[in-house]
């Protein structure tokens, strides 16, 4: 007989339940089925047992959610569904998708959850999976097929799974905030009006030298010329913007290489295009007001993700990436 290589344990910790219920040992051996097809895919060919394992049980869960119309996949889906009126980033839905069945997109967003990684700690490397990767569009066609084979035969579980096996739904919950844009007669912070008095009113300002900014602080905003007064901690970058709105002037270092705009000398559009889409995956790259302003004036043209395609799937799914990957740092400081 087949030694079986998840158990129940595990499938248990999953649904984040100690007890088990009748339509345990079903869900477990079907999730035992999927791991011979991951064995396969070449996506999974230099992963370890538990990420394999891993993929498989998370599948499984979206097919008991899928059947139940319950927990962690049904709070996700209906969570984005009111936020983007879509079920889902990355893929085209046709009206063969249907919401209460299971589908191939949806595993192939699953998939995507499993193999791309954001950073919890700081030094952490951020992963990001191409949602069209064409071993993993396979590999979610030969997921659906066997789920689709045993649809009928599946149980419905009463106890609906953990909410946030998908991802955290608070990232979905969030609003995005308008930006904070100067109007007339509003007053103003001393140094934005500052800011705007050298830039001749635009928003954003760009120095390419860390001794370039203290200049502009000592000389433009008349800080004290004293290291402790002018952002020492900022010494050993470059590339740095400006951005003076109505709440006050954000400094973001290692970023003014990505705005495309005729008053940035330090536009560098080879880098943009191999290095920017940090903006949107690194916690902390950024200040989120900053970025978010550059999506909204068109100055991030050169922007993509690191695989073909990635420029269509960035600046259509931005805002998705940035909830997903920047955690709290979206519409933070």
């Amino acid at each position: 007989m087949k030694q079986a290589r998840i158990y129940m344990k595990r499938w248990l910790g999953a649904n984040e339940r100690s007890k088990q219920v009748s339509t345990d040992s079903w869900y477990l051996g079907f999730s035992d089925q999927l791991l011979s097809l991951i064995d396969q895919s070449p996506l999974y060919s230099k992963k370890f047992e538990e990420e394999k394992v891993n993929a498989a049980v998370s599948l499984t869960l979206y097919l008991q959610d899928a059947i139940a119309q319950s927990g962690g996949w049904k709070e996700f889906s209906d969570a984005y569904h009111r936020l983007y009126k879509s079920y889902l980033p990355f893929y085209k839905l046709t009206d063969s998708y249907v919401p209460d069945e299971i589908n191939v997109e949806d595993i192939s967003f699953v998939l995507w959850t499993l193999l791309s990684r954001y950073a919890v700690f700081e030094e952490d490397e951020v992963i990001i999976q191409n949602p069209h990767d064409p071993d993993l569009v396979n590999l979610s066609q030969k997921v659906y097929d066997a789920m689709d084979t045993s649809f009928e035969e599946a149980p419905i579980c009463s106890e609906p799974s953990t909410p946030i096996w998908v991802m955290g739904l608070d990232l979905l919950e969030m609003d995005m905030v308008p930006l904070p844009e100067i109007k007339p007669g509003m007053p103003l912070k001393k140094d934005v009006e500052s800011c705007l008095a050298y830039s001749k009113g635009e928003p954003l300002l760009y120095f390419a030298t860390y001794d370039e900014l203290r200049k502009f602080f000592v000389e433009e905003l008349k800080w004290a010329n004293k290291d402790e007064n002018l952002l020492p901690e900022l010494r050993d970058e470059r590339n740095f913007v400006i951005y003076a709105n109505a709440k006050g002037m954000l400094v973001g270092p290692n970023t003014s290489y990505c705005f495309c705009d005729p008053n940035n000398p330090t536009y560098d559009a080879a880098k943009a295009a191999t290095q920017g889409y940090n903006l949107f995956t690194y916690p902390g790259a950024c200040p989120f007001d900053v970025l978010k302003y550059g999506m909204a004036k068109g100055l991030f043209p050169d922007l993509q993700l690191p695989f073909p395609g990635g420029k269509e799937v960035l600046h259509e799914y931005w805002d998705f990436i940035a909830r997903y990957f920047l955690c709290e740092y979206y519409e933070g400081e």
